[in-house]
């Protein structure tokens, strides 16, 4: 089978749209500030009749038809296992294959997240054993309690838009829980925050005004700028520093239970 047809046939059978690609890969080009990374319904089209995509496509595409990369690229004829077996050939004496650690962007969307927590308010998780149950294998590795604590947004807040759209899971850095102030280019580059407020929690832009916290919702969002004082109505628990998105949002008005 060719990959465009193979591609096409598994987002058929995952009821995956050219529109939910779209909408997911404008996201992770948004928030890695690459627009290389989004595949729009043209360029869909294209891999989907043969086309070979960028590997900024492929990741992207990888991430919405819910594979690993390493799958995908063996659609394509590529088996990364077989990198050392070329490079094996290299004239005697020169230095073989290493493994390096590439370093970490600040903020990323593994956009795998399979959760049954399914809460209408945003909420900040207990890591107990069955919350801890949601989280990505390669996120529960790494857990650093002492650092970081996470937050599922809830089904009916959509206060960061579609940036942190609702059902997302978010990373927080609790040490990073002072409003910072600088002359950001984008949108995605000013710091998002969990807050808790007296009305729960949020993820929101903040502005600290002497005691007074401000939180700034996305311009999209259905949410008021709200404010509260500071610590008695509300306080910064950190800064969202990684984040994972659901593949599908609810139709708008559409009801939960």
């Amino acid at each position: 089978m060719d990959s465009g047809k193979w591609i096409r046939e598994l987002r058929e059978e995952r009821f995956i749209k050219s529109s939910d690609i779209e909408r997911v890969s404008r996201s992770i080009a948004d928030t890695k500030g690459n627009a290389d990374f989004y595949v729009s319904h043209s360029t869909l089209a294209d891999i989907e009749t043969g086309s070979v995509p960028s590997i900024h496509k492929l990741f992207s595409l990888a991430a919405c038809l819910k594979v690993s990369l390493e799958d995908l690229l063996r659609v394509f004829g590529i088996r990364s296992n077989e990198v050392k077996q070329y490079a094996g050939q290299l004239k005697p004496g020169l230095p073989g294959l290493e493994t390096i650690e590439a370093p970490e962007t600040g903020f990323h969307l593994p956009l795998n997240l399979d959760t049954n927590l399914s809460s209408q308010e945003t909420k900040l998780l207990k890591l107990d054993p069955q919350e801890l149950a949601i989280l990505p294998p390669g996120l529960r590795k790494r857990l650093d309690p002492s650092r970081h604590r996470y937050a599922v947004i809830g089904l009916k807040d959509d206060t960061m838009g579609e940036l942190i759209p609702p059902g997302s899971l978010v990373e927080v850095d609790v040490t990073q829980n002072a409003v910072q102030v600088f002359d950001w280019k984008a949108m995605r580059e000013r710091p998002v925050y969990l807050v808790w407020h007296t009305d729960g929690h949020s993820c929101c832009w903040c502005q600290m005004d002497g005691k007074d916290l401000t939180l700034l919702p996305h311009p999209l969002a259905h949410q008021p700028i709200r404010r509260f004082k500071v610590p008695r109505e509300a306080s910064v628990i950190g800064r969202v520093v990684n984040a994972w998105l659901p593949f599908e949002h609810l139709p708008s008005g559409a009801e939960t239970q």
